[in-house]
């Protein structure tokens, strides 16, 4: 029961995700039907106030429908009590049938999408939770699961932890423009590599060619272990050559620059010849660092 919830209004965001992706069982396909779950409370619950009874009412008429086969969990408030984060949201099921959780991991993030606080609940004394229902639950975050991010008051997000393979992430303008095949041969590359371990973000040069009029092309690998998507705005970036010298430096501005999470992004970042510091470059070993 979560007592501190005073006012019917909601601070998180929504996170949704497959079923299939959640339990790892094939769903019969949805054909964008559209879902309304019920209100219902957790038989642990007892008997709720007629209060908090009409608090959850009413964030549930506003909760909008769910595609038929996913599951959802929409925050609600946040409270800081004891060093801990506890956190009241609704498990939302579009499932035609009872789901059961067993351990989950869940990921509380703030407003620019960084991980908070991240627990392992054993959620199978849950029991079967009913077909196509919107539950109010409290989930609490212990000081040892929190990390260094700050929590943000509103549009912090409540979301399943989801370890799939690591992905090739084109940015559209290279969806466009490469040809089927480079993508194909990106997509084995990325595949035969090992992948960075969890919460890396790791940069691999790919190709580089220095241009006649001395300009420095670099196409980076950036990859992204993290389970949740990363925003670059700034980059500063060194290229050294196969005896070791930093060969090209500069500072990149990036608009709208996303990774996807647990992905890999190609980009080519361009080093005028203003930026290129060494005349005889031997680009048979190469590598980009992001200085500290």
């Amino acid at each position: 029961m979560l007592s501190f919830l005073k006012k019917a209004k909601k601070k998180g965001k929504d996170t949704a995700v497959s079923s299939a992706q959640l339990f790892g069982q094939e769903e019969a396909t949805a054909h964008n039907k559209t879902i309304k779950p019920v209100l219902y409370f957790h038989p642990s619950w007892g008997e709720v106030g007629q209060e908090q009874k009409y608090i959850y009412q009413f964030l549930h008429k506003e909760l909008p429908s769910l595609q038929e086969n996913q599951i959802s969990l929409a925050g609600i408030e946040i409270e800081n009590q004891d060093d801990s984060y506890h956190v009241a949201a609704f498990i939302r099921s579009s499932v035609p049938k009872p789901i059961k959780f067993e351990a989950t991991t869940l990921l509380l993030l703030n407003k620019d999408e960084q991980v908070c606080a991240r627990k392992t609940f054993d959620l199978s004394g849950l029991g079967d939770i009913p077909a196509k229902v919107n539950m109010p639950w409290v989930f609490t975050f212990e000081k040892d699961t929190m990390t260094d991010a700050a929590l943000s008051h509103t549009d912090w997000q409540l979301a399943f932890e989801i370890k799939g393979e690591h992905q090739l992430d084109l940015d559209p303008t290279w969806e466009t423009r490469l040809p089927e095949e480079g993508k194909k041969q990106l997509r084995e590359l990325v595949a035969n590599l090992t992948p960075p371990t969890e919460g890396e973000i790791n940069f691999l040069g790919l190709q580089a060619r220095k241009q006649e009029n001395g300009d420095l092309h670099a196409t980076i690998l950036m990859r992204n272990g993290c389970n949740r998507n990363i925003h670059l705005e700034q980059l500063p970036l060194h290229i050294l050559d196969a005896s070791g010298d930093i060969v090209a430096q500069g500072s990149f501005t990036l608009t709208n620059f996303e990774i996807k999470a647990n992905s890999t992004k190609p980009w080519t970042f361009l080093f005028p010849s203003s930026l290129v510091t060494k005349e005889d470059i031997d680009l048979s070993a190469w590598k980009a660092v992001v200085p500290q």
